[in-house]
């Protein structure tokens, strides 16, 4: 692979990164009933971080809509 290639492929993969981050910004306050009128899940916040691997606090902001994909 050409130098012009790897960095044509880390556009495409630093783009990539960022169309997930911002899913996951989407999908986090989904995932939170008590956020659209249903009932709260026990546990819910911890598989959230589980599966992220963010922190709780952060997780938690993201539900809140206190922080949004940079």
């Amino acid at each position: 692979m050409t130098d012009e290639e790897k960095i044509a492929e880390m556009a495409k993969r630093t783009q990539r990164m960022a169309d997930d981050k911002a899913w996951i910004f989407e999908a986090i306050p989904e995932v939170f009933p008590e956020k659209h009128g249903g009932q709260q899940v026990r546990g819910r916040l911890t598989a959230v971080v589980k599966a992220t691997g963010l922190t709780r606090e952060y997780v938690a902001r993201i539900r809140d809509g206190k922080v949004k994909p940079s």
